[in-house]
């Protein structure tokens, strides 16, 4: 598979994310998505909180690479995940239905989550769209970046390409599943 293929992917998924969270909780009230099922899940307003926490750990990374790296003229190089990037999919991966923790420094804000969250969500995701559309001349297999949960850890630039539109599919099933608790506030 070539990086620009896993780029295009990553950029039509995370559209398709931001579309969808647009849709499904935008006209949510502030007391929906601050509403729990109970008192060790997450709200639906803090699944998006969640999502911002996380990526913009990422977008972080990615934009300190992009600024040391200079611009040439696109190529496609030839892309395989690394095994950290594996395995941090297998545990993301929507259709990886068990409940899992997460480390504190994703976790999100506290529930007094504010309606501007989607917007917020929005702006983040498109952003990172911006920055993997920069990826085109770049090596993503040899570029190197640490974890944000551990700086041990170390990935290949093209998996937060991966991992990102699918950690973000995960947690807007999640928040869905929240809305449809039958206890779920009508307004």
């Amino acid at each position: 598979m070539g990086s620009h293929q896993i780029i295009q992917e990553c950029i039509t998924a995370t559209k398709a994310n931001v579309e969808r969270a647009l849709r499904k909780f935008s006209s949510l009230s502030k007391k929906q998505l601050n509403w729990k099922p109970g008192p060790d899940s997450w709200s639906a307003g803090e699944c998006i909180s969640h999502l911002i926490n996380s990526n913009a750990l990422y977008h972080c990374k990615i934009e300190s690479i992009l600024t040391s790296n200079t611009s040439a003229p696109a190529k496609d190089f030839s892309y395989k995940q690394s095994l950290v990037g594996k395995m941090i999919v297998k545990g993301v991966d929507p259709a990886n239905v068990r409940k899992s923790k997460t480390f504190k420094v994703f976790f999100p804000d506290a529930s007094d989550i504010t309606k501007s969250i989607i917007y917020d969500y929005a702006v983040s995701s498109n952003k990172f769209i911006e920055l993997a559309d920069k990826f085109r001349h770049l090596d993503l297999k040899k570029i190197k970046l640490s974890s944000p949960v551990n700086k041990i850890l170390r990935m290949n630039l093209g998996d937060p390409l991966i991992i990102i539109p699918k950690h973000d599919e995960r947690h807007l099933n999640q928040a869905e599943r929240v809305m449809s608790q039958k206890e779920f506030p009508f307004k």
